[in-house]
């Protein structure tokens, strides 16, 4: 009934609800993600976290229906790959976050090159290597480990 184009459209749309569905599963019970820069929680009453896992329970079972009566097949992920286009395209918006390129969000101040660019260029440089290391290609050193100043101290 689906040619193989369509079969992988549908395939990749059930596939990412699916992640999306067990990853609001996931964060039902009351998880907290806590990072240098972020924080997520889910302020929901218990009883809205429980109709959210009954919906979720349902969605599942209704993809669940659809793989079987079209007889798809759940796609293997490499991790590795996943982590290292996520550093590509991570590499990419911190080049793009550098002082020269903040300019279209308003003036800039002359010592911001200074001050941050150090630290974009290092991050660029880290997220290059873990690419890199992910997929696969040699790292004949490794970076530099030496602490930079303020590095890991987020400021307000």
């Amino acid at each position: 009934m689906l040619n193989t184009p369509q079969r992988n459209s549908l395939t990749n749309v059930l596939c990412m609800l699916e992640e999306r569905l067990r990853q609001a599963e996931a964060w039902l019970p009351g998880v907290e993600e806590t990072g240098l820069l972020y924080h997520r929680s889910l302020r929901l009453p218990q009883e809205q976290r429980e109709l959210a896992a009954r919906i979720i329970a349902m969605a599942l079972d209704e993809i669940a229906q659809v793989a079987r009566e079209f007889d798809l097949a759940p796609s293997e992920d490499n991790l590795a790959a996943v982590v290292g286009a996520g550093m590509s395209l991570m590499w990419a918006d911190l080049v793009d976050t550098r002082s020269d390129k903040l300019n279209r969000f308003g003036a800039v101040d002359p010592r911001l090159a200074q001050q941050l660019d150090p630290h974009l260029d290092r991050l660029i440089e880290l997220t290059l290597l873990l690419s890199s290391l992910v997929r696969g290609k040699s790292i004949e050193q490794p970076p530099d480990e030496t602490p930079r100043q303020n590095l890991t101290e987020v400021r307000d």
